[in-house]
Formats: structure tokens, sequence, C-alpha cells
């Protein structure tokens, strides 16, 4: 949707804005498979993943980690530093063992 494309370019821009001004050494990249699982932000800090899938909505729910899912199946969980959800909680929660919800409004300590 047109919303959820303004939201994920919103996210993307504070990351870009944060490796700019205070991590130049991260790699900021995107990931698809060739079945079309999909994750918007990879971090790559120190040789590990940290994977940000953006979701306009205020709750996040376990199918949207899906993409998180296959990526870590595609490079092994000890790739993976950390992963989340951007979206518009107040509050963080955990989703899945591996997921976490954070607002994406700003930056958060990865």
């Amino acid at each position: 949707s047109y919303v959820g494309a303004l939201w994920e370019n919103h996210v993307l821009a504070q990351w870009i804005r944060w490796r700019d001004w205070s991590n130049t050494s991260a790699s900021l990249w995107y990931w698809r498979d060739q079945p079309g699982n999909e994750v918007d932000l990879l971090i790559e800090l120190d040789q590990k993943l940290i994977a940000i899938e953006c979701k306009i909505t205020e709750k996040p729910v376990l199918n949207d980690t899906r993409g998180i899912e296959k990526l870590t199946e595609f490079y092994g969980p000890s790739m993976i530093r950390s992963a989340y959800i951007a979206c518009t909680t107040e509050q963080a929660f955990k989703i899945s063992q591996q997921v976490e919800a954070r607002n994406g409004t700003c930056v958060w300590e990865i």
C-alpha cells in the first residue's frame, strides 16, 4: 500500500541517518529470496545481521515474521544477531522467540 511504502521509507531513512552519523562501518541492505520472501532492512555489523521488517501496524502478528524466518533459514541462526518488526507500537514486545516489535519512528539500541 501507499501508506506502507511511506512507512518503510521513513524507517529506512532513520537507519541510514544513524549509519551516516554514528556507525559508518555498518552496511545496510535489503534481502529477497527467489520465492519472494523478503526483509526490508538488514544491518550488517561486525559480520552479523540485524533484520528489520517494516509494518504499519500497532500490533504485528506472527505471520509478519515470515521473511525473517526465511532469512534465518537461509543464513543460519548464528548469523542473525537480532530481529525486529519496526511498527507503530508504543511499547516494545516479543512477537516470537526471535523477533521483537519496536516503534519505528526512530532508531533504537541494537
